[in-house]
């Protein structure tokens, strides 16, 4: 089964970029960008749309425009869980025909570890924003 992972990049200010086994989702998907801004960031990963309530909980940003507005451009994709499995499928907007297709399956305890662990990172950056406002 495939891992999931992140790195840390410093565009704007921090981003985070989703990886499996390594390599970035964004460009599995044919994705023009591969990361996404930590303010769009609540539990994990960002829903669609972001920072409110949604339709479709399931539906989650996994890339922006590299400017870090949403609405500038994104990639989005329906995660939903199947047993012990998260799957990522369903992907849409910023993304190849052939990346539209494509389908992933990642541990449940693996997807909730990176959504933790990226929760927190953005809520820190958020904290030193706020900090560095006083």
């Amino acid at each position: 089964m495939p891992t999931l992972s992140y790195r840390c990049t410093e565009d704007n200010g921090l981003c985070f970029e989703l990886l499996v086994d390594g390599q970035p989702l964004g460009a599995l998907v044919g994705s023009r960008d591969t990361a996404f801004p930590y303010w769009i960031v609540e539990d994990g990963l960002p829903r669609w749309p972001p920072l409110g309530s949604s339709d479709a909980p399931e539906v989650r940003i996994v890339c922006a425009c590299s400017c870090g507005e949403y609405g500038c451009g994104h990639t989005q994709c329906r995660v939903s869980r199947e047993g012990d499995d998260v799957v990522f499928n369903e992907f849409a907007f910023d993304v190849t025909s052939d990346g539209a297709q494509k389908e992933f399956r990642f541990g449940a305890a693996n997807y909730n570890e990176v959504c933790r662990e990226i929760a927190a990172k953005a809520r820190q950056q958020r904290e030193r924003d706020a900090a560095g406002r006083r």
